[in-house]
């Protein structure tokens, strides 16, 4: 059990000003509230005062380190179910009809493997694989070397087993895996025609055009103004009549990019670029 810790906002915008001004990396525009829990997470987990944080932080190799303790990460496999069922039956199954070449698919700021790997299954099982062009780019070069191994935290593993029952795939989730002592990784098959990639947060990434972006549960943690940048560049990223998912709790109808997107789900939060 870690001893919870607690910091101001006065040294919350501090942290923010020394990394953007040490590293020009920008976090000014993330919901404030949300990232100094992630903050204050990060000094419980490692038992760091705030003085001796902002110390560490002067070191780049720090810097990726703590990039991807604060990247969001707080997923399973076929998580919302439903919204997976609907993108096997309908969404993907429809776009993977209409193309007569490759698939493109990108999974954006991805902070831990569980949304790539639900995803990879849902196209072996449904032989798309070959037909797919998968991309995968995060934050953190850290994190993205974890991914590139399959593994997750196995704590997640019994949530996700049940997610992946509800989303009625036709195997077993234990096929994809292995468990190494405490450890869970995921079959390298699953990541083939997937090109892995470093980005940055404002989505400087060099991507072809997509006919799906898959980019859930992010949207929350950042303010309207990095809202409206990151749709805004996620548009640009789509192709004519490109899908782009997000979580639940996230819609387009609250930024003022609305005008580039058409709704075709609402509940599971899927739209389609105008």
């Amino acid at each position: 059990m870690y001893a919870p810790v607690n910091i101001g906002i006065r040294e919350i915008r501090q942290l923010i000003s020394f990394v953007k001004d040490t590293h020009g990396v920008d976090y000014s525009e993330y919901a404030l509230t949300s990232f100094k829990k992630r903050v204050e997470q990060v000094m419980s987990v490692n038992k760091y005062s705030f003085e001796m944080l902002l110390k560490k932080l002067e070191s780049k190799p720090f810097l990726d380190q703590f990039i991807g303790q604060i990247a969001v990460s707080a997923t399973e496999l076929f998580r919302d179910p439903t919204f997976w069922i609907l993108l096997k039956n309908t969404y993907l199954a429809n776009i993977f009809k209409e193309q007569a070449n490759k698939v493109r698919i990108w999974v954006p700021m991805c902070a831990s493997g569980e949304e790539f790997y639900s995803l990879a299954i849902l196209l072996k099982e449904n032989e798309w694989s070959q037909r797919a062009e998968v991309y995968l780019s995060g934050v953190s070069d850290s994190n993205l070397d974890l991914i590139k191994k399959g593994w997750i935290d196995g704590s997640k593993l019994e949530v996700s087993t049940k997610n992946y029952g509800r989303f009625q795939g036709v195997n077993q989730l234990t096929d994809y895996y292995k468990t190494v002592g405490d450890d869970v990784f995921f079959d390298r098959s699953l990541f083939e025609n997937t090109t892995i990639s470093k980005q940055g947060l404002n989505f400087n990434c060099d991507v072809p055009l997509m006919h799906f972006i898959l980019f859930r549960n992010q949207m929350i943690y950042f303010n309207p103004t990095l809202q409206y940048k990151l749709l805004d560049a996620l548009y640009d990223k789509l192709s004519v009549r490109g899908l782009l998912a997000l979580g639940i709790l996230e819609e387009i109808e609250l930024n003022n990019v609305s005008n580039k997107y058409s709704a075709l789900n609402k509940e599971e939060s899927i739209y389609q670029k105008r």
